[in-house]
C-alpha cells in the first residue's frame, strides 16, 4: 500500500519555493553532468558496459549432494543480496545527491527499502497504468525527461567470504527497470538497460577485505523505455533478485542443451555444447568435462566426458558432448519428466574446479507438414498470455505464490503460456519445467505508441537484438519453451528478421513467432502463424488459407464480464489440424491494493472525495494553515462517487484556485466526461467545453504570470451563455443552449477520464489546487469564491473540497485507467487475489481433453474423444450419473483406455423411468484424476459432460418439484377488492396487491410476509459490462445510454378485468415503457396475470419494440442488452434457489463450463466478483427458482422456457465505479429475463445467435408461493 506524501515547508523558506520544488520544470543538476548522462539515457545504441557476456543463469557447487538437490542457497559460492538496502527517491538525476555511492558518504538518515521490490509499491513515486502511449511527453525517442525523471539510489554493504579468495566475484542482477549505474566501494562498475532480462558484472578488482559497499542508482526513463512501452503498469527499481556468485578462474561459462530423437521417437541422443572461459594468468591444459545424467530418483543414467586440451589466458573455448540415452522418459506439457544434468570441470590433475547443475527435459519440437509437433504428436495449445504482476509488490513475484498459479492452471486446463511481454524471472521457468507448460518466451520490445515507426528509425537495430541474444542465451535449455517470440505491438522492421536470425543461430531448435499489429501477428520470417483477435469465422479463413500453424498470439480479450462464444473458437480449432490453439488474453486481472485516502466534501451532499495517485499535501494560498493538493502529472487526481446530486443538466459554476506548474500537456482541471471539461490547452489559454445536443467551446486568454502563482479560475453556464472568470475578472463568453449531456461520469479535479483515459499520451493535470467548488447554477460573479471565503451553504453548492483534511480510511483496489472506456488492466480469468473468475470455469470447459458426445441418447451411445496428446483415459476414473430434477437416482463407472487423441464409442447402461416426461433427467459423465498429480489431487476433475434427456419439455406447471406440493390441495375461494387505483387479489394465506395506474404489482404477501415490493415491470439493459463501453470495440452502450434506454419510464395506456370468479382472475394491462431521451423509442406492453385460487400466478407478458434509430451517432442501437422483467423484492427476502446452470454466474454465450443442478445462495453472500462493477450473476438454463427469507416463506417461480436469473444486491450498481463505491440494498432486485445478449469479448462483440434484437417477444411466467422450512 502507499502512502500519501506531505510536503511540509521549512521555516524561513518562500511558500512559492516549497510548492515549486515538485514541479516539472528545471531543477540544479546537483553535480550530475547532463550531457555525461544522456550519453547513457538517450542513445539506443548503448546497451550497457562492463557487463559480461549473457549466459544460462548458474551457481557453482562443490558436492554431488548439494548440486543434485539444485538448491543455490545450498552452495558456499553464492550469496544473496536481498533484503533491507539504504533508500533515497528523487524526482530527476540531478536531484539525487552526488557520491551517494562512496564509502564515505552519510546515508543514515536515508529510508530502508526491501529489494526486490519496486518503490511504487513502498511509498514512493508514481505508479500508474497506461496502454498504448506513454506516461511522458512528448513522445521524442530517443530523448527522455530529464528534470523530471523519478531517481532511485540505492546503497548497501556486504562480505565477501575468505573461501572466494583468489576467485572471480560477480554480481548478478535479475531485473531493474528502467536504466541503473553500479558503484562498487565507491568505483564504477557498469550500467545495463533492457529492464526484463538480467545484468552481471565481474566485480573482483573493486573488492577489498572485509566490508565492501555496492551503490545502484534507477532512473525510470531511458531510451529503452520507448521499447518497454508494454500494457501494463509502470513500476521501477530493482524489483527481482541480486546475488553474488563466485567461480574460479577456470570455469564453464555457458553451456547449451539439446536433445534430438531417432526417427521412431524412442532413443534421443543428449548433446551438451559448453563454453569454457580462462581468466587466469596463465594457459591452462587437458581440462575434462564431465556430465552425469541422474533420474528423478537420483540414479545416474549415463556419465560421459570430453577434453579440452589447451585455453589460452584471458581466452575462450567451445566444448561439445553428446551421449546416445535409450528410451528415456519423454517431456511434455501432460508427462513433464526431468533428469537432473550435473556439469563438473577438473584440471589436469582431476582436481574439481566446480559442478554445475540443470533439468533436461527430452522433448522435440517440429513442424510436420504445416502442423507443430512435440515428440512427433500434433499439439494444441491451450494458452494464456500472463503479466508478471502482484496486487502488493508490482512487478515482483513471490515465487510461492507463482507455483500456485501455475497449479491453477493446470486444474484449469491450461497447458501453455505466453510471457506477456517480456521474458520473466528465471525461476519462473523452473516451475514451468517442472509441472509441464508450453512456453511462448517473448523478448522484451514493445513499442505501440508508435509501434509502425520506430523500429524502421536507423539507430535502434542493436538495442532489439541485445534483447534478443540476452533472453534466447538465459532461456534456451529449459524444455518447456518450445516458441520465441521476437516481440509484440512493435510493427515489423529490418531489426526484427536481425533478431529473428540471432534467436535461429543461437537456437536452432525452436520455431519462432512474431506479435504485431501491422501485419496481424504476422512476419515473412515468423515459422508459426500468430493471428490476432479474430472472430471464429475469421479464424477458420486463416487456417484455410495457410499451409503453416496457426496459435493465435492474443485472442479472447478476457476484459471484465467476458469470454463469451469461447466454445466456438475451440469448436474451429479442432476443426482444421493447423488451427492449434492460442493465448487467452490474458490470465490476471491487474489490480493494485492502494491505501483509500478521502477528503471531505464540505457541501451539504458530503460527497466522497478521493486522492487518486499519490498526490501531495502542500500549504495552500493563505499559508501553512491552508491546505492544498498538488499533482505531479504522473496520474495524480481527485475522483468523486458519482451520485444523482451531480447530474448537473440545465446549469453548472466550475470553481478553484490553482497553482499551475509550468504547462506540460493538455492540462485538465475539472471535468465530467464529455458533459464538462474545464483544462489549460496551450501555455497561454483555457478552454471550457461543454456538451447539449453539440459540442461547445469557450477559451480565453491567461494573465501573462499564470505560471507559479496563485489565481482563481471559474466557468458558468446558464442555459444561454458560457462564461469564464479569471481572478474574478471576466475573461470571456459565448452563447450556448440546450440541456448539458447525461453522462456516467463523476466529477474529477486534475483528469477527465473521457481524456486522461489509458490511451492518453503523456502527463496529465501537475497543477496545484484549493477550494474546488462544483454549483448547480450559474453563480454571479460577486458570489464565486474570489470574493468570498465561504460558499453559500445551500443546495446549489454541489461539491466543496478545501482539502484542510485528509484521512486514510481504508484500502481499496485500484485498475489505475478509465471504465467508461473499457480498461486495459482487468482482462484476466482469475482476479487479482489468484481467485477464478467466472469465465476461467468457461476455460477450463473448452479447453477439457476428454470431450463426450451424443451419439444417439435415446440408446444411450455416446462418443468420447480423448484430446489429450500423451495421455491414455486409463491413467483417469471416468463415471456417470443419472439425475432426476438433480437429485442422482443412478450412477456406474466406466473403464475407459482410450489412447491419446483417438476416439471410442460406448453405450452407457442407465435406465430412463417411465415417467420421464414428468420429470428433468440429466446425464452426467465425469473423467477424474486416478492418482494424485504434482498440481492436484486424485478426483480432481478434468472434464465432464453434460446430456438432458427428456424428449420434451417439461411444461406442465403443476410438474414443477415446487409447485408439486400443492397439486390437489383444498384452495379457498379468491377475493378481489378495489381501493382507489389498487386491486387485491386474496385467497388462503396470500394476498396481491396490483396498481391500475402503473399496471404492475405492487406487492406479493404470503403467511403475512410481504415478499415482493414492486414489479414486475419491462427491463432492457443491465449494468454495462466493460466489453459494451469500450472504445476497442463498438461501445454500443453508448446508444442505449445516450438514448436512454437504461431507464424506462413506463405509462399504463389499459387495464382490465377480464374474469373474476372464485376460481380465477384474470387482469390485463397495456403498458407502453419509453427511453427517458425520446418517446419515438418505446415498447408496447401487454401484461396478463392470471391468478388461480391455489395462489399461482400465471404471468403472459407480449412486448413489441417500436425503436427509431437516430442518424446521431454512428454506432446504432442494433439490439439491446436484455429482454425481461424486473422485481424489486422486500427486506425479507434473503436466500434464492435455482435448478439451473451453477453454480457460478452464466450467460447465454458462456455457459457450458456450469453444470445442471440445484443450488442456493444467500443473498447477502451476493457479492461482485469483478474489480469493476458491472452487470454479474446472470444464471442461464433456469427451469424454476425460488426466493424465500429466513422462516421459509417464499414463491416459486419458472417459464414455459427456461429462464435468466439475477440478483442485483446494491443500490449504485450503474453508476458505482470501485467496489468501495457500492451500497448494498436492503430490497434486492430479482431480474427474470427471458432473454440475455451474450458478454462476447473485446474487440470482438457478442455474437449474432447470443444477441437481443428488438422484435416481439411473447412468453409466461408462472409464480407460486410456497413454505419451504430449509
Amino acid at each position: 500500500m502507499k502512502a500519501l506524501s506531505i510536503i511540509r515547508c521549512i521555516p524561513g523558506i518562500a511558500l512559492a519555493a516549497c510548492i515549486m520544488a515538485f514541479t516539472l520544470m528545471p531543477a540544479e543538476t546537483n553535480g550530475q553532468d547532463y550531457n555525461d548522462l544522456s550519453r547513457y539515457i538517450m542513445n539506443p545504441s548503448f546497451v550497457g558496459e562492463y557487463q559480461e557476456p549473457a549466459h544460462v543463469p548458474m551457481v557453482i557447487f562443490d558436492n554431488d549432494e548439494d548440486a543434485l538437490s539444485g538448491e543455490w542457497h545450498s552452495s558456499p559460492y553464492y550469496r544473496t543480496l536481498d533484503g533491507k538496502w539504504k533508500f533515497r527517491w528523487d524526482k530527476s538525476p540531478f536531484d539525487a545527491p552526488a557520491g551517494f555511492y562512496l564509502p564515505v558518504f552519510d546515508h543514515s538518515e536515508w529510508d530502508e527499502i526491501t529489494v526486490p521490490g519496486t518503490w511504487q509499491m513502498q511509498g514512493y513515486g508514481y505508479s500508474l497504468y497506461r496502454n498504448v502511449p506513454l506516461e511522458f511527453s512528448p513522445y521524442d525517442p530517443p530523448n527522455v525527461p530529464m528534470d523530471f525523471n523519478p531517481t532511485g539510489s540505492y546503497y548497501r554493504t556486504f562480505e565477501v567470504p575468505e573461501h572466494w579468495d583468489g576467485r572471480r566475484v560477480l554480481i548478478h542482477f535479475e531485473g531493474v527497470k528502467t536504466f541503473f549505474q553500479l558503484w562498487i566501494n565507491g568505483e564504477y562498475a557498469g550500467s545495463n538497460k533492457g529492464a526484463m532480462t538480467s545484468a552481471e558484472f565481474d566485480i573482483t578488482g573493486f573488492l577489498l577485505p572485509g566490508t565492501n559497499s555496492v551503490a545502484v542508482r534507477v532512473l525510470r526513463w531511458a531510451d529503452g523505455t520507448y521499447l518497454e512501452n508494454q500494457d501494463m503498469w509502470k513500476f521501477h527499481g530493482i524489483y527481482r533478485r541480486v546475488y553474488l556468485w563466485s567461480a574460479p578462474k577456470v570455469h564453464v561459462r555457458d553451456f547449451f542443451i539439446t536433445t534430438l530423437f531417432d526417427n521412431g521417437y524412442r532413443d534421443a541422443t543428449l548433446s551438451i555444447e559448453a563454453w569454457l572461459t580462462n581468466q587466469s594468468q596463465e594457459q591452462v591444459h587437458n581440462l575434462t568435462l564431465k556430465a552425469e545424467l541422474y533420474d528423478d530418483s537420483g540414479n545416474m543414467i549415463t556419465s560421459f566426458s570430453e577434453r579440452q586440451s589447451l585455453i589460452e589466458s584471458g581466452g575462450n573455448a567451445g566444448i561439445v558432448l553428446s551421449r546416445q540415452v535409450p528410451a528415456p522418459r519423454q517431456w511434455s506439457a501432460e508427462k513433464p519428466n526431468l533428469y537432473t544434468l550435473l556439469l563438473k570441470l577438473e584440471d589436469a590433475g582431476g582436481n574439481s574446479l566446480g559442478i554445475l547443475q540443470h533439468k533436461v527435459g527430452f522433448r522435440q519440437v517440429e513442424i510436420i507438414d504445416g502442423i507443430l509437433h512435440v515428440n512427433g504428436v500434433p499439439v494444441r495449445l491451450k494458452g494464456v498470455n500472463r503479466h508478471e504482476h502482484s496486487p502488493y509488490k508490482g512487478r515482483t513475484m513471490d515465487m510461492k505464490v507463482v507455483e500456485e498459479e501455475l497449479k491453477l492452471m493446470k486444474k484449469l486446463n491450461i497447458n501453455a503460456i505466453r510471457t506477456a511481454h517480456y521474458p520473466n524471472t528465471p525461476a519462473f521457468y523452473r516451475l514451468t519445467d517442472k509441472y509441464g507448460f508450453y512456453v511462448c518466451d517473448e523478448v522484451n520490445v514493445e513499442c505501440h505508441q508508435g509501434e509502425n515507426w520506430l523500429p524502421n528509425v536507423p539507430g535502434w537495430e542493436k538495442a532489439m537484438v541485445d534483447r534478443m541474444e540476452k533472453f534466447v542465451i538465459r532461456d534456451r535449455n529449459h524444455p518447456s519453451v518450445i516458441i520465441w517470440s521476437t516481440g509484440n505491438e512493435c510493427g515489423l522492421a529490418p531489426a526484427h528478421w536481425e533478431m529473428a536470425a540471432r534467436a535461429r543461430e543461437l537456437d536452432p531448435t525452436r520455431f519462432i513467432m512474431h506479435q504485431s499489429n501491422h501485419p496481424n501477428g504476422d512476419a515473412p520470417f515468423a515459422d508459426i502463424l500468430g493471428t490476432r483477435y479474430p472472430h471464429p469465422a475469421g479464424l477458420a479463413a486463416v487456417g484455410d488459407t495457410t499451409q503453416r500453424p496457426v496459435i493465435m498470439g492474443e485472442y479472447s480479450h478476457a476484459m471484465g464480464n467476458a469470454l463469451g462464444h469461447f466454445d466456438e473458437y475451440w469448436e474451429v480449432i479442432y476443426s482444421n489440424p493447423r488451427l492449434q490453439g492460442g493465448f487467452i488474453w490474458d490470465w490476471m486481472d491487474q489490480g493494485v491494493l492502494f491505501d483509500l485516502v478521502t477528503t471531505p466534501d464540505r457541501s451539504n451532499y458530503g460527497h466522497q472525495a478521493v486522492l487518486m495517485g499519490n498526490p501531495e499535501i502542500l500549504p495552500g494560498r493563505s499559508g501553512e494553515n491552508n491546505k492544498a493538493v498538488g499533482l505531479s502529472g504522473l496520474d495524480d487526481f481527485i475522483e468523486l462517487t458519482p451520485t444523482p446530486a451531480q447530474d448537473l443538466r440545465t446549469q453548472v459554476t466550475m470553481e478553484t484556485w490553482i497553482y499551475p506548474r509550468g504547462f506540460v500537456n493538455h492540462n485538465n482541471l475539472i471535468g465530467k466526461g464529455y458533459a464538462l471539461d474545464l483544462a489549460q490547452i496551450s501555455p497561454s489559454r483555457v478552454e471550457f467545453t461543454l456538451h447539449t445536443h453539440r459540442r461547445h467551446s469557450l477559451q480565453a486568454e491567461l494573465p501573462a504570470n499564470w505560471n507559479h502563482n496563485w489565481h482563481h479560475l471559474a466557468a458558468t453556464y446558464d442555459g444561454r451563455e458560457m462564461r469564464i472568470f479569471i481572478n474574478g475578472q471576466f475573461a470571456g463568453s459565448m452563447p450556448a443552449t440546450g440541456r448539458i449531456m447525461r453522462v456516467r461520469n463523476p466529477f474529477t479535479v486534475g483528469k477527465n477520464h473521457m481524456i486522461n483515459n489509458e490511451n492518453w499520451a503523456g502527463y496529465i493535470s501537475n497543477s496545484v489546487f484549493d477550494d474546488v467548488r462544483i454549483h448547480s447554477v450559474a453563480r454571479s460573479p460577486d458570489m464565486l469564491g474570489w470574493n468570498r471565503d465561504a460558499a453559500p451553504a445551500d443546495d446549489h453548492l454541489v461539491v466543496w473540497l478545501d482539502f484542510a483534511q485528509t484521512d486514510t480510511t481504508g484500502t481499496f483496489y485500484s485498475y489505475g485507467s478509465t471504465p467508461m472506456s473499457g480498461s486495459g488492466s482487468m482482462n484476466g480469468i482469475i482476479a487479482f487475489n489468484r481467485v477464478p473468475e467466472p469465465e476461467a470455469w468457461q476455460a477450463k470447459r473448452s479447453h477439457q481433453p476428454v470431450h463426450f458426445e451424443a451419439l444417439h441418447l435415446p440408446s444411450k451411445r455416446i462418443r468420447v474423444h480423448n484430446r489429450h496428446h500423451f495421455t491414455g483415459l486409463d491413467e483417469l476414473e471416468t463415471t456417470w450419473m443419472v439425475k432426476r430434477d438433480g437429485v442422482t437416482i443412478e450412477k456406474g463407472s466406466l473403464g475407459l483406455d482410450t489412447p491419446p487423441l483417438e476416439q471410442e464409442d460406448i453405450v452407457i447402461p442407465f435406465r430412463l423411468p417411465a415417467d420421464h416426461d414428468m420429470h428433468y433427467y440429466d446425464l452426467f459423465i465425469s473423467a477424474r484424476l486416478r492418482e494424485d498429480a504434482p498440481w492436484a489431487k486424485a478426483g480432481h476433475e478434468v472434464a465432464f459432460g453434460e446430456f438432458h434427456l427428456n424428449r420434451t419439455q417439461v411444461v406442465d406447471p403443476l410438474l414443477i418439484p415446487p409447485a408439486r406440493q400443492w397439486e390437489g390441495s383444498s384452495a379457498l375461494p379468491l377475493r378481489l377488492t378495489a381501493s382507489g387505483d389498487l386491486l387485491i387479489v386474496a385467497g388462503d394465506e396470500f394476498e396481491y396487491t396490483f396498481c391500475n395506474s402503473e399496471g404492475k404489482m405492487r406487492s406479493l404477501k404470503f403467511m403475512g410476509e410481504q415478499l415482493i415490493e414492486s414489479g414486475p415491470l419491462l427491463n432492457v439493459s443491465r449494468t454495462p459490462i466493460m466489453n459494451e463501453v469500450s472504445i476497442w470495440g463498438i461501445a454500443e452502450f453508448d446508444s442505449i445510454y445516450r438514448w436512454g434506454l437504461d431507464s424506462l419510464v413506463h405509462e399504463l395506456k389499459y387495464y382490465e378485468i377480464i374474469e373474476e370468479s372464485a376460481e380465477r382472475v384474470i387482469i390485463r394491462y397495456d403498458v407502453t415503457s419509453y427511453s427517458m431521451v425520446r418517446r419515438d423509442m418505446k415498447f408496447d406492453n401487454r401484461f396478463l396475470y392470471t391468478v388461480s385460487s391455489n395462489g399461482m400466478i400465471q404471468l403472459d407478458h407480449t412486448v413489441n419494440p417500436s425503436i427509431q434509430i437516430p442518424v446521431y451517432p454512428p454506432r446504432h442501437i442494433e439490439w439491446l442488452q436484455k429482454m425481461g422483467l424486473s422485481l424489486t423484492l422486500s427486506p425479507a427476502v434473503t436466500n434464492l434457489e435455482w435448478f439451473g446452470k451453477g453454480p457460478f454466474e452464466t450467460y447465454p454465450d458462456r455457459h457450458t463450463g456450469a453444470k445442471t443442478g440445484l443450488y442456493s445462495v444467500n443473498i447477502t453472500d451476493i457479492e461482485i466478483p469483478y474489480i469493476i462493477p458491472q452487470d454479474f450473476d446472470n444464471r442461464t438454463g433456469v427451469r424454476w427458482g425460488k426466493i424465500l427469507d429466513g422462516e421459509g416463506r417464499g414463491f416459486a417461480f419458472w417459464g414455459d422456457e427456461t429462464m435468466n436469473v439475477a440478483i442485483n444486491p446494491y443500490t449504485n450498481l450503474e453508476t458505482a465505479w470501485y467496489p468501495y463505491q457500492l451500497e448494498r440494498s436492503t430490497k434486492p432486485v430479482l431480474n427474470i429475463d427471458h432473454r440475455v445478449t451474450g458478454v462476447g469479448c473485446t474487440p470482438v462483440t457478442a455474437r449474432e445467435r447470443y444477441r437481443v434484437y428488438p422484435t416481439e417477444y411473447s412468453y409466461s411466467l408462472f409464480f407460486l408461493p410456497l413454505y419451504d422450512k430449509y
